[in-house]
């Protein structure tokens, strides 16, 4: 869909996306400088990182709920839309694991499912940026 067949009714949805990706990025950034506070032993960062996370899951479910209303307004098929619907919902459930596992589970696997986590954010942002 190129600017001039982009409708209304995803436009609207697709602007909320674009702000619900970056916020959410924001969100795992602020984690991972917390984070490395916490690799160094300040153990001040540790309040931090964990009401941090919160905001990480609530910008999450945010970002989903935005895709899924940008994926409702362009038809409900296959494309774009559904391509960022099923990764923010892939971030989503990803970010419970991954949090889940910092709080009860070894960090060797939390670290990496962080970086995971970002990557799969990162690419829901380039979806969503790509997205007309």
């Amino acid at each position: 869909m190129d600017r001039a067949t982009t409708t209304p009714t995803t436009t609207g949805p697709l602007w909320l996306l674009r702000v619900a990706v970056l916020l959410h990025l924001a969100a795992i950034l602020w984690e991972g400088a917390t984070a490395g506070q916490l690799v160094t032993y300040n153990t001040d960062a540790l309040p931090l990182h964990y009401y941090g996370a919160f905001g990480v899951h609530t910008l999450a479910g945010l970002q989903a709920l935005a895709a899924a209303l940008y994926w409702q307004g362009s038809g409900r098929g296959a494309g774009l839309p559904r391509t960022v619907l099923l990764v923010s919902l892939l971030a989503f459930a990803l970010g419970f694991a991954q949090a889940a596992l910092g709080t009860y589970g070894p960090l060797q696997v939390h670290v990496p499912l962080a970086l995971a986590l970002t990557g799969v954010a990162v690419w829901s942002a380039v979806l969503a940026w790509r997205g007309r």
